[in-house]
């Protein structure tokens, strides 16, 4: 999962960066700037809030404590941000809005699909290398990356699942991701007894028939997410084009 960094405020600091470094301490060099909503100070993920090169940047990640929702779309190396807490500044139609972030938190899942899948594939791949225990660790890396993507896109669906009024598609979705991860997971660790030497005939039989249903479950949790995604953006069209009518009259 990608991490996103925002530029919000542009400082000059001829002076009193020594000073900010001292008081919050420092991340590669760069002061430490401490950020607060309402009193409280928000935590901090992997990266702090900091002064780079005269800027304030703030990651994304610490506004989603804010209530933001970030969607990264990895073919266009894009970044969604959706600000539910400037509805009052921006009045829109509640259902229009509910729909937008259901949008964003399925295109969300569907990364972490799309990352499911192309990790169960490359599960084969690692299968068929020469001397493959040499790869042991990266394969865990990789597997560490993918866990941390999957549960980034389960909690932020856990909390737009509180609000939604209608939920079923996406408690089924969260269910059915839930079920491909655990497969994937499974199908890694048998690999893993594989490349470390613990290979049977029986065993190859069911490491292919784990990795099978790796591979099909990820495929289908994909597609149903990409269906209803597709749907989403219908019923979205079709608020727009009644809130044009209705403007238009």
């Amino acid at each position: 999962m990608k991490r996103f960094i925002l530029s919000l405020l542009v400082l000059s600091l001829p002076v009193g960066v020594a000073g900010a470094a001292t008081l919050n301490g420092d991340f590669e060099g760069n002061p430490i700037v401490q950020v607060t909503s309402a009193g409280q100070s928000l935590k901090v993920d992997e990266l702090p809030a900091m002064i780079y090169k005269d800027h304030t940047v703030i990651p994304l990640s610490m506004l989603r404590q804010l209530g933001v929702l970030v969607t990264w779309n990895p073919t266009t190396y894009s970044v969604n941000v959706t600000m539910p807490q400037l509805a009052s500044a921006n009045p829109i139609n509640p259902a229009k809005q509910e729909l937008e972030n259901l949008i964003n938190v399925y295109q969300w899942l569907k990364d972490t699909d799309t990352a499911l899948l192309t990790f169960s594939q490359q599960l084969q791949q690692y299968a068929n290398l020469t001397n493959s225990n040499e790869f042991v660790n990266q394969l865990n890396m990789d597997f560490e990356e993918l866990m941390k993507q999957y549960n980034e896109s389960i909690q932020m669906a856990l909390k737009l699942l509180e609000t939604v009024s209608h939920s079923d598609d996406l408690k089924s979705i969260i269910k059915s991701e839930s079920d491909a991860y655990n497969n994937v997971q499974q199908t890694k660790s048998l690999l893993v007894f594989k490349l470390t030497g613990n290979s049977v005939p029986e065993f190859e039989k069911q490491f292919g028939i784990s990795l099978l249903n790796a591979t099909r479950s990820a495929q289908k949790n994909l597609n149903n997410t990409n269906a209803i995604i597709h749907e989403l953006q219908r019923k979205n069209n079709e608020l727009l084009q009644v809130k044009s009518s209705n403007t238009s009259t």
